[in-house]
């Protein structure tokens, strides 16, 4: 079943810009995208003022002294156009010490506003947001199984943390309950979000974004060490959330209430879906339900949901074709996993809203037993 968790906290702060390296997936640490342009322009004042004073001291002889004898300073060597040792005074512009040339100032602004787009693609859509230098993170693609709360997203937090992270991701449905939540609504990343937090502490413990954002979710996990100094940072990198829905990739799991079956206890749903299989979950949550033991068969029927209703997908196989008769067990209270190749039988399916189904047997003894049809819904990207 889908992990029905509920959440913990945190915030954040200045918005964060500029220009940095695009990262599609991943681990990482956010890097300062303007140090090699900055190291470059070091290197080219450096040779500038290497030639400054090179034409300078023309007249100096290799002992530092000037060649006249008079006690000229080494940092007023920029002569003016006409060759006059005029102590730099009205010549070219001063580089002496304690003043920030151009590129120093230019090094700086790099360094404030250096980031990195990260980016996580998934069948809801494509999730991007801006990373800045001092910052890791990590990417989870759909059925990563890493994430706590979500489908697919990125986690966030400070470099210098001992403990703790942002998740933001992907929430197909996500709800709150509990007593002790206060809620306020923002607006951020260009629309409207709802800040929860649980009793009170300095921290919110979730974000839920809306509109445009819809189905971004922020949850705050162990973050009570740093969040006071990056607190306000938080907020600000979530503002450079930005979330495609029209950029889709893979397959997901939907529930729906066919995917249940009280009867005996079993939830049916699918993980790492592709266009040729998935692997099948059945969760058994009630070991009291079933009245013998639970089992399915190697057969399956693959749907596609077509103008208002639900057609068998057309086979590719030619001629006769038939299943393996084999008997899978269900655990009682245990979640099944196994892997599904439909290829053989439907080739690779294209782009749609699906559902394959399976029939349960409720096994006490020979000739006595039920069957159950149970669905699994999906879509493909």
């Amino acid at each position: 079943m889908k992990k029905r968790n509920m959440i913990l906290a945190l915030a954040l702060g200045m918005i964060l810009g500029g220009c940095g390296s695009r990262v599609d997936a991943g681990t990482g640490t956010a890097v300062k995208s303007g140090e090699e342009t900055g190291i470059q322009n070091e290197s080219d004042l450096n040779a500038e003022n290497q030639g400054k004073s090179e034409a300078g001291t023309a007249g100096l002889e290799k002992g530092g002294e000037p060649a006249d004898g008079s006690e000229e300073a080494a940092g007023n060597a920029g002569a003016s156009d006409n060759g006059d040792e005029s102590g730099g005074s009205s010549g070219g512009p001063s580089d002496s010490a304690g003043e920030s040339s151009p590129n120093d100032t230019e090094k700086e602004q790099n360094k404030e506003t250096a980031a990195t787009e990260v980016t996580q693609g998934g069948p809801y859509g494509e999730i991007s947001l801006r990373v800045p230098d001092g910052w890791k993170y990590e990417t989870f693609p759909m059925d990563s199984e890493e994430l706590v709360s979500g489908d697919y997203g990125i986690h966030f937090y400070p470099e210098s943390a001992a403990e703790g992270f942002i998740e933001l991701a992907y929430i197909n449905f996500f709800g709150v309950c509990g007593t002790g939540l206060q809620e306020e609504t923002v607006n951020l990343a260009g629309g409207p979000a709802n800040i929860g937090t649980y009793d009170g502490h300095e921290y919110w413990d979730f974000i839920s974004f809306r509109e445009q954002n819809d189905g971004m979710v922020a949850l705050a996990y162990s973050v009570e060490g740093w969040w006071e100094e990056y607190g306000d940072d938080v907020m600000a990198i979530l503002d450079t959330l930005t979330f495609k829905p029209d950029v889709k990739e893979g397959g997901a799991y939907i529930f729906k209430n066919e995917s249940e079956k009280l009867e005996i206890g079993l939830s049916f749903s699918l993980e790492k879906i592709s266009p040729t299989g998935a692997v099948l979950v059945y969760s058994q949550f009630d070991g009291k339900a079933p009245t013998g033991e639970l089992q399915d068969g190697a057969d399956f029927v693959l749907g596609q949901y077509r103008d208002g209703k639900w057609e068998e997908v057309p086979v590719v196989v030619e001629g006769a074709y038939g299943f393996n008769s084999i008997a899978y067990m269900i655990p009682k209270e245990e979640v099944t996993k196994r892997e599904l190749d439909w290829e053989w039988l439907y080739g690779q399916l294209p782009a749609g809203e699906y559902r394959i189904g399976k029939t349960v047997m409720d096994f006490r003894e020979t000739a006595d037993y039920d069957n159950y049809v149970i669905y699994a819904y999906f879509i493909l990207n």
